[in-house]
């Protein structure tokens, strides 16, 4: 997944479809923004290549509703 979010790689074999790749990457994507805004370890998260900030965490979780309520219904 590439675009105005951070990238990310994953396997198609578990997302067959647009919908069920944009559910994953919204998961994914949710995890780790909610922990870098709770100040938790981001060990087990996916490893975003960006500044772990609470502005970026919350931007991103900006996109992933935008994704969640405009895109993944067109999918």
């Amino acid at each position: 997944m590439v675009g105005n979010l951070p990238s990310m790689h994953f396997e198609t074999d578990d997302t067959p479809t647009p919908a069920l790749a944009l559910r994953l990457y919204c998961a994914i994507a949710q995890d780790w923004a909610d922990n870098v805004v709770a100040g938790r370890d981001l060990s087990e998260s996916y490893p975003i290549p960006v500044a772990q900030t609470p502005e970026l965490a919350e931007n991103l979780l900006g996109r992933v509703d935008f994704s969640r309520t405009k895109l993944i219904p067109l999918a």
